[in-house]
């Protein structure tokens, strides 16, 4: 499942750590033997997400993954130098829950959005992280959490376009539904570490005493996921561009 620690590991940037993914399909089928091969191909076409998790090494979810559209990959810098629709979004925190931060591009024609910056902080004041995102630079529009107005306040004074998100009655389903309805979520794993393990791992809630499937979107280690969502608002509420 996508909150497992090992998969959470995995998605950790660590100094020269060296990536390497094979499956059964890369070595000589003599070595396997017919029988394997031919559970393997039984499965593949019963249960094809069981195949991909037990054959192939994916991190397929237990059936509650929220997010069923993400892509995991490389934003080269090329192309990230060629976005020109850049959307940033924020959202508060303190401690132990921690400011997070978002960049992202949405691409309409593919609908496609590309995750591929973020900052994670806890313990820093406005003034700092108001630092950190002027460092970044202050082109497009910067959407955060209106639950805190005077830190919202205090990013204006600093000079950063900020705005408060518009919330109220159904907001959070429509944000969180427009962000599943995409055919593609992408994110730089390397660039955006804590914010593919959020998506990855953000799972509905199961019934504790039935492991039936409950509705809503939890409330839990999802800070990420609000800043891409605030971020993302203008587009969501006239429902796609």
């Amino acid at each position: 499942m996508g909150r497992s620690w090992v998969n959470r590991y995995a998605l950790e940037p660590r100094p020269g750590r060296v990536v390497h993914h094979s499956t059964y399909r890369d070595l000589p089928p003599d070595w396997l033997g017919p029988r394997f091969l031919a559970d393997a191909d039984h499965l593949r076409q019963t249960n094809p997400i069981a195949y991909r998790h037990e054959y192939l090494g994916e991190v397929v979810g237990n059936g509650a993954a929220v997010f069923a559209n993400l892509r995991l990959e490389p934003i080269p810098e090329e192309q990230v130098s060629g976005f020109d629709r850049v959307r940033r979004g924020v959202d508060w925190g303190w401690y132990p829950d921690p400011w997070a931060y978002n960049a992202v591009q949405y691409d309409p024609a593919r609908r496609t959005l590309y995750i591929f910056d973020e900052l994670t902080c806890r313990r820093t004041p406005n003034r700092d992280t108001a630092r950190l995102l002027l460092e970044r630079g202050t082109d497009g529009p910067l959407t955060a959490d209106s639950a805190e107005p005077k830190s919202c306040a205090d990013y204006r004074a600093a000079g950063l376009p900020c705005r408060a998100a518009v919330k109220g009655p159904g907001s959070v389903e429509a944000g969180m539904k427009w962000l599943q309805s995409l055919d593609a979520i992408v994110i730089d794993p390397v660039r955006c570490p804590d914010t593919a393990a959020e998506f990855t791992g953000y799972e509905y809630a199961r019934d504790p005493r039935t492991g039936a499937v409950q509705p809503g979107y939890p409330d839990v280690d999802n800070h990420h996921i609000d800043a891409v969502r605030y971020a993302m608002e203008g587009v969501w509420r006239r429902r796609g561009e």
